[in-house]
């Protein structure tokens, strides 16, 4: 059986992550994705921690690609480029606005040589706005767009940043929705077209408080109010820590954890009358509910012991404890990508769609910058061996494979 996009080839000019995402999730759906990198290579490719000269953060968003490395700043480079696309379907890319066009390389010029292709952009700030020039790390566009500030308001912290990288993987994410619906708009009617996504508009849209923040709205209500609600955590008995799905804040959850409790006195108490109450006294109502807690063995104990489903009682876990778990072993939640021969391998986590007549999921494989210049140059994109020897001499297309895996190969 075929996976769902074999017959796909992409052209993956994107660094970092936001497009890289993007291009894994392709790669996942079978396409033959060509990660194209310029002569310094990824950023991420200089990551720590490393696994036999490769970075692991690499691994996880680049796995299954194959990787050549042009200099695209070069006029040949540049037309290698535009040969490649010539049997490209989509080309993917996440300069900021305007430089592929500096390149020579955007979307007029890919269309020139192949009408049906397909240009995906991935930006911060969007194409043709007053923000387009800027930069765009994730933290930046986080705090942009009220993520921080909506944390750390639900945290009653002081803003800081998250260590995950969310507008980015949500840029990736919108980013291969968007592609995908080009790829069946061609399919209707022949058309290519460039199609671009921005990381702040993916941020906002992925953020389900979006809509309750902008109505600016302070007032407490003695319910469930989306976004005034943050489940705490707190220590079993043995000291690990757990996540219960329900603010003792709001009414309703205040009421079942009291009764699971046995501890209807709380409902008239005083400091705990009204949802305003037990949130000026936060601290002493959880102090209590950890009390309770902490003489539970398990996680399961103590959902047990609430007794209601729609409350729910989760292990805080690392990632690590997670892929150990029988869950993890039965769905295939994780991959081993092998690196050097008998060596430790990198494990990424699996893409999370199964099909039920199509194979999917990360290929096991990743590539060193340039690791695929002869093969993909010769058999995808019909370049003799001698123009390959010659844009190798030229310095047009370049590698750098560790010594293990010159030897190795």
């Amino acid at each position: 059986m075929e996976r769902p996009l074999a017959d796909l080839l992409v052209l993956d000019l994107t660094r970092a992550l936001a497009g890289p995402i993007a291009g894994r999730l392709l790669s996942d759906l079978g396409a033959t994705v060509v990660k194209v990198e310029p002569p310094d290579g990824d950023l991420t490719r200089t990551t720590k921690p490393r696994q036999d000269s490769m970075a692991v953060y690499f691994v996880q968003a680049n796995v299954g690609k194959q990787c050549v490395s042009i200099d695209l700043g070069h006029p040949e480079g540049r037309d290698l480029l535009l040969h490649m696309a010539t049997k490209a379907d989509i080309v993917l890319e996440n300069y900021r606005p305007g430089v592929m066009d500096r390149l020579g390389i955007g979307y007029d010029a890919l269309a020139a040589v192949n009408p049906r292709i397909i240009l995906g952009s991935v930006s911060g700030y969007g194409h043709g706005n007053v923000w387009s020039h800027r930069g765009a790390f994730a933290a930046a566009v986080q705090a942009e767009t009220g993520l921080t500030a909506d944390i750390a308001r639900r945290r009653r912290a002081d803003p800081r940043n998250d260590p995950a990288s969310q507008a980015d993987v949500y840029g990736g994410l919108h980013a291969l929705a968007a592609i995908l619906a080009a790829v069946h708009h061609r399919d209707r009617t022949g058309e290519g077209q460039a199609v671009e996504v921005d990381m702040a508009e993916a941020t906002l849209v992925a953020n389900d408080m979006t809509a309750i923040n902008l109505r600016n709205d302070s007032e407490v209500t003695d319910g469930f109010r989306s976004g005034s609600n943050w489940p705490p955590c707190y220590q079993l008995a043995d000291g690990r820590w757990v996540t219960v799905t329900a603010d003792p804040a709001v009414r309703g959850s205040f009421r079942l954890l009291a009764k699971a409790m046995d501890r209807l006195d709380l409902i008239d108490d005083p400091r705990f009358a009204t949802m305003a109450d037990r949130l000026e006294n936060a601290d002493e109502l959880l102090a209590i509910v950890s009390g309770w807690v902490a003489g539970f063995e398990s996680a399961a104990d103590l959902e047990a012991a609430i007794g209601f489903s729609s409350i729910l009682v989760a292990d805080v876990r690392t990632a690590d404890e997670i892929r150990n778990t029988d869950w993890a072993a039965d769905r295939g939640a994780f991959v081993d990508v092998p690196l050097k021969q008998g060596g430790r391998p990198v494990t990424v986590p699996q893409a999370p769609w199964r099909f039920s007549k199509s194979p999917s999921g990360a290929v096991p494989s990743v590539g060193f910058r340039g690791e695929h210049n002869r093969q993909v140059l010769s058999r995808l994109f019909d370049v003799t061996q001698d123009e390959i020897d010659r844009l190798e001499a030229s310095e047009v297309i370049s590698d750098r494979l560790p010594d293990w895996k010159r030897e190795q190969g």
